[in-house]
């Protein structure tokens, strides 16, 4: 089973309606995809927490509804990267860990990620650490960053990368060179406006080192970025991390044949690895299968 791997492994959400009949079982309802999305990937990303906290009562029912083992990966809320910009965020912060800490009272925790916003730079450094200093110590946590001005120095690379590490945080490594490989389609087009062009470094600062992998619709596409990572994954595995790989693509109804694929080219350097758990579309025969990925 999923939950098996020496590392996690999942998608940006896991209701995504599209997946029934395909990865997830067929008739699937919308109170079990939770249930079922944790059948098959041990983590999602927890975007929905970047716009608005849950209340208690749904994160109970989150960790009620997902399997053993599963991990949530909560999104920093923009209230407090965006709005407020890592200062006087207070009462923010309050809410979002008593999340935080429910989630790993019911050992369902994931590391925390902390994107910054598109213009927050090099010089905003001092307020980053000053924010990282009085973060709850019993937390994992992973920092995305997303101006240019953290890679186009060498320097400024490293002060970035100490500050991370001298905190026990990791970085995330946000990989969207896939998307940008080749001509899109409608959706990748789409895709490609939402999503930031930065220098890929395949580092681990922590225990838990996150990449998110944003490939492109037919899975194919991405073989030559799959087989660059899936050694660097499998690197991280064997020294003892427990990485953190988020797959998205540019229509994230494929984002799970992307992660499935990024697994097998692992297993393929590590076959001790477990198989993940099975699609629905497995259990299709042939012909019917074709037929099915022929409606996307």
């Amino acid at each position: 089973m999923s939950k098996h791997l020496p590392y996690f492994l999942g998608c940006p959400a896991w209701s995504n309606r599209d997946w029934i009949g395909k990865v997830f079982r067929t008739g699937t309802e919308s109170n079990e995809l939770l249930r079922e999305y944790s059948r098959v990937f041990n983590t999602v990303e927890g975007n929905t927490l970047f716009y608005a906290l849950p209340p208690m009562a749904t994160v109970e029912r989150w960790m009620a509804e997902s399997s053993e083992g599963f991990r949530f990966a909560p999104k920093f809320p923009k209230s407090i990267s965006h709005e407020r910009r890592l200062t006087g965020a207070k009462e923010e912060n309050k809410a979002f860990f008593k999340v935080l800490t429910a989630l790993a009272d019911g050992d369902k925790l994931g590391v925390s990620f902390l994107q910054l916003p598109p213009s927050f730079n090099i010089n905003n450094l001092d307020t980053l650490r000053d924010y990282l200093k009085a973060l709850p110590s019993e937390f994992s946590y992973a920092v995305e960053p997303r101006h240019i001005s953290f890679y186009d120095k060498a320097d400024n690379e490293k002060r970035l990368d100490d500050l991370l590490e001298n905190h026990g945080v990791d970085k995330v490594v946000f990989d969207t060179r896939p998307l940008w490989s080749s001509e899109p389609d409608a959706e990748e087009r789409e895709a490609r406006e939402r999503k930031p062009q930065l220098p890929v470094r395949q580092v681990a600062l922590g225990k838990h080192p996150v990449l998110r992998f944003v490939g492109k619709n037919k899975v194919q596409k991405n073989e030559i970025f799959v087989k660059e990572w899936a050694p660097v994954i499998n690197k991280w595995i064997l020294e003892g991390k427990r990485p953190y790989v988020f797959a998205h693509a540019g229509d994230d109804a494929f984002a799970p044949f992307v992660a499935r694929r990024l697994h097998e080219q692992i297993k393929r350097i590590n076959p001790l690895l477990p198989e993940l758990a099975e699609f629905e579309s497995d259990r299709i025969k042939p012909e019917k299968q074709i037929e099915q990925l022929d409606l996307f």
